[in-house]
């Protein structure tokens, strides 16, 4: 997995850099914090800076494409916490989460 965190990390710095956005923190979620487990999906939530609003919907496209770029035909969920919506899933995937890393 370490060249799949350092894609990661790339095509995030890369999108939100594009988009305009500040992401503040970065978490894996799902099946994918298990060690032992056979891989699956990446579940990624992205907590991005309030205090900097960008459009969510264009950000999600740029960070599909970006994330593609990197990782291939990967599936790759994304939850994006501006801070604005439900706060509850978001508030679950950083609890059953694992931080990859902070910006703050």
């Amino acid at each position: 997995m370490p060249c799949e965190r350092d894609g990661i990390r790339r095509a995030i710095v890369r999108a939100c850099a594009e988009a305009g956005a500040h992401w503040r923190r970065i978490v894996l979620f799902g099946s994918r914090t298990n060690p032992r487990g056979r891989g699956g999906d990446i579940d990624l939530l992205i907590e991005l800076d309030p205090r900097h609003p960008v459009d969510t919907f264009r950000l999600t496209q740029r960070l599909r494409l970006a994330l593609e770029d990197e990782l291939g035909e990967q599936r790759v969920d994304l939850v994006l916490d501006d801070g604005q919506g439900d706060r509850v899933f978001p508030d679950i995937a950083r609890h059953r989460g694992v931080e990859l890393w902070s910006n703050t």
